[in-house]
């Protein structure tokens, strides 16, 4: 899934890849996996708290699918 405007050349524009894969035990491992334009925009994302708002949307989903 791609993130930012329609506009390719945007600065801001980065691909978010999500992959579900079943082990041997019937548990599933869930991989998010964020591609950006450079190494700058890249920690930009990481300052402003991209893997901490990662896990508050892994520790929501996990209350979901066990409600």
């Amino acid at each position: 899934m791609d993130y930012g405007t329609p506009d390719h050349n945007d600065p801001d524009r980065f691909r978010m890849t999500v992959t579900f894969d079943e082990q041997a035990d019937g548990k599933t491992v869930l991989t998010m996996r964020q591609l950006h334009p450079s190494r700058e925009r890249r920690q930009a994302v990481i300052d402003f708290g991209a893997v901490e708002y990662g896990m508050q949307t892994l520790e929501g989903l996990t209350t979901y699918l066990e409600g």
